[in-house]
């Protein structure tokens, strides 16, 4: 299922307008490209590594650092990868 752009804007505080823009220059298509290189991971897997931008505390904050609300938006973003690409 895929999810409308509003609802993964409203969900992670990112813009709608920010998330084209980086589903446009594809930032999730290549960290899934990279870890594929290193080792294939299933979307589940994937999925695993979306959960922990929020989930630990010290990848939270490191995503919250670079911006506010970047960890939701890129554990959102890679749900929706997953869903959308890993199926």
């Amino acid at each position: 299922m895929a999810w409308p752009i509003a609802e993964v804007a409203r969900m992670s505080g990112v813009t709608a307008r920010a998330l084209r823009h980086f589903d446009e220059i594809g930032e999730i298509d290549a960290q899934y490209r990279t870890l594929a290189r290193i080792r294939a991971a299933t979307a589940e897997e994937y999925r695993a590594i979306g959960r922990t931008c929020v989930e630990n505390e010290h990848w939270h904050a490191v995503y919250e650092a670079i911006a506010p609300g970047l960890a939701a938006y890129q554990r959102a973003a890679v749900e929706a990868y997953a869903a959308t690409r890993l199926r």
